[in-house]
Formats: structure tokens, sequence, C-alpha cells
């Protein structure tokens, strides 16, 4: 073989392949700086126990001590300032790394106890080791036994203010509950030339859902429903604004309309756009049976005549207080004796059964012609006891609210 074979040879032959270990090296350096740091921090508080101390009791009580003290520390320095820091990581090395933490700080510490009492002199080996095992092993049970506890304290802790929490608000959504059911009317008025029936049925949570019957001059009554956005306190107190801007413009109002387009202008400039309301409003005439209401983006009402349910379509503007400005249109419907007028919220129709299905407008309707020549109060009992039996063992996501006119 010449020389050029020779070389080609040499550059042809591949060395064995050693194991990688170069990847698991950052974990093992970590694990070794971790364990050295701890010790380090052992070393120097033994040094400083046995330094400091200064214990004229006898050798064993001294050195029970000393050990009980660096074993302390240990857990206790570990426990309350280490771990909780350590909590974000994955509890397979969370686990070794607690108890690198508390071996290496006891073991270093008892071995510079060791060296620096001459009582251990007289020891042999095997006595030393199993001192400095024993205080290591009560060391990591200790620690880690105490910052159990103290999770387990601060887990306690934070559901006790939770449930503090929880109660206040359940306290709050009492009294508000309580305020809202006292601003609907008790009971509707009683007049010769209608019947009237409203209905209420609250969810778990404090609702928006609003209807009223207003008397106003001229033989005239106002009937209004609205619903507003949201749930909770929030609903609450905007639907107690609503009220209350109704009952204070409508007898001053020339027509729904105008009044929708107050009541619109008032909400906006003292809401957030994120709050809002859909509305209807009425105005009966007692004489004529003329019921000429505007529409703020709410349901239309339904006419029941004669068994038959027409809703009463009209031009429907944007619910009040979305926009700056808007103007309402409105609409007249002609009633005769015995017709009856339906007013309802979006939570009676969109209430589900437990397999997800609504309740629907087809099915309000028809018990609403089924039922219409009974008495209003009636009509009402039976409309929302249809309407419990549907929902079954669900709790009420909405208000469900009904209001009930017939002329006669």
């Amino acid at each position: 073989m010449n020389t050029a074979d020779t070389t080609t040879a040499i550059a042809s032959f591949k060395q064995p392949q050693l194991p990688q270990l170069s990847r698991s090296l950052p974990g093992w350096r970590f694990l070794l700086g971790w364990a050295a740091a701890w010790t380090l921090v052992g070393t120097v508080v033994a040094a400083g126990f046995v330094l400091g101390a200064g214990v004229d009791f006898l050798p064993a009580l001294g050195l029970s001590l000393l050990f009980a003290e660096l074993i302390g520390f240990a857990s206790l320095i570990s426990a309350r300032v280490i771990f909780p820091r350590l909590t974000e990581l994955p509890y397979l090395l969370f686990l070794p790394l607690q108890i690198l933490t508390l071996l290496s700080v006891t073991i270093a510490g008892s071995i510079v106890i060791v060296l620096l009492q001459p009582f251990f002199f007289a020891a042999t080996p095997r006595v030393v080791v199993l001192i400095i095992a024993v205080n290591s092993a009560v060391a990591v049970v200790v620690g880690i036994a105490l910052y159990t506890y103290d999770s387990m304290r601060r887990q306690i802790a934070r559901q006790f203010d939770q449930l503090r929490q929880q109660e206040a608000m359940e306290q709050q959504m009492r009294v508000a509950r309580d305020v809202q059911e006292h601003l609907l009317p008790a009971s509707p008025p009683q007049l010769a030339a209608v019947e009237l029936a409203g209905r209420c049925i609250p969810a778990r949570d404090v609702g928006g859902d609003y209807f009223d019957f207003i008397e106003l001059p001229g033989d005239r009554l106002a009937i209004v429903i609205g619903d507003v956005s949201g749930k909770g306190v929030p609903a609450a107190l905007l639907m107690a604004g609503l009220q209350a801007s109704v009952r204070s413009l409508a007898p001053t109002a020339s027509s729904p309309a105008e009044l929708n387009e107050r009541i619109n202008e008032m909400l906006y400039e003292s809401s957030s756009a994120a709050r809002y309301a859909t509305f209807l409003l009425g105005i009966y005439d007692l004489k004529g049976h003329k019921f000429l209401f505007s529409n703020a983006g709410h349901h239309p009402p339904l006419r029941v005549r004669n068994g038959e349910v027409e809703p009463l379509i009209s031009g429907s503007g944007f619910p009040l207080g979305m926009f700056d400005a808007a103007s309402y249109e409105e609409s007249q419907s002609q009633l005769q004796v015995g017709d009856l007028l339906a007013l309802y919220t979006d939570g009676l129709v969109e209430t589900p059964n437990a397999a997800g299905e609504e309740f629907g407008e087809e099915r309000f309707a028809a018990l609403l012609a089924e039922n219409s020549a009974a008495p209003l109060d009636t009509v009402a009992t039976r409309l929302l006891g249809a309407l419990n039996s549907w929902a079954g063992e669900l709790d009420a996501h909405d208000d469900a609210t009904v209001l009930l006119l017939r002329a006669r």
C-alpha cells in the first residue's frame, strides 16, 4: 500500500462515537450548583451556631440543641422562603429540589458541628455517619411537612376569604333583589275599560326586566315593558333609573315616540355604551280602545283576537341608551272588546329545557290562544307554570316577564 492509500485509509477511519452527555450537563450543573450553594449556607450557619452559642450545658445536651437549631433553620427557611418560589416548577422537579435543599443544608451543617466539637473524637465513624443521616432525614421530613402545612393553611385562608366575599355578594344580591321587586307594581290598577295583569319570574341573579302601568291624564294608560342588558346589580340600577325616567316623563310626553327619544337621551348620557335596554312603550286610550305604541328594539306585542294570534309589527328603533339622538317610530292598533294584548321579555321565550330547546314564540302564542278567554291572572299563572315545567330543574338563565291587557 502506497502513502496515498495509507492517508486515505486513515482519513476514512471513523472513531467510535461516545455517548452525547453534553445535553444533560446543564441539568447536572444546575443540581450540583444548587447543592453546593445550600451546602455553603449550611456550613456557615452551623459554624455560627457552634462558635456563637457559648453552650455551657452537658455536651450531649449542647449537641442536641445545636442539631435542633440546624434542623429547625433548614426546615423553616426552606419551607417559608425557598419552596414557595419553586411552586411553578413541575412536581417531578419540585420534589427533588426540596429534598436536595434540605439534605445539602443539614449534611453540611452537621459535618461542621461534628468537626468543631471535641465530643465526637471519641465516637466511631459509624456513629457520626448515623447521626448525620438521622439529622438529614428529620430535616427532610420536617421541612416538607412544614411546607405542606403552610400550603394547606394558605389554601384554607383563601377559601375562607372567598366564602366571606361570596356571602357578602349574596347579601348584596338579596338587598338588590328586594329593591328591584319593590320597583315593580305590586298589582295593576283596577279600571273599568280594561283588564290588566303583570308577572315577573326573577332569575337567580338580579336581573333587569321592567314593566309598569302608569295612569295618564285624559283617560289614558301607559303600559311599558323593558329588558336591561346584563345581569346583577348594574342591571338592577339601570332598571331603577329607567323606571324613574319613565314615571317622571310619561305625564308630560305627547306621544310614545317622543317619550322613547327623551328616555334614550337620558340613558345615553348617564350610562356607558355597553348598558342599554330594549323597551316597548304603549299608550292605551281607555275610551276609544286605541293602542299607540313605540318599539325600541323589543319583541313586538301579540294581539289575540277570536283565538288568532297576530304580532303588531311596527318600525323598531335601536334599544334605549345605545346611540345618541336616536329617533323612534310609532304605530297604532285598534282593539276590540275581548281582544287580548301580550307584551313579554326574551327570558320567557328563550328559556331552554334539559335538551337545550328553547320555549319559543310559537309555544307561547299557542298557550295565549288556548287560554285567551280565561281571567288574565289565570292566563299569566298558566303561562309561567308551563314555563317552569318546561325548564324543569334547570336554573333560570334570565328574568321572564309577561304583561297582559284585555279590552272590555
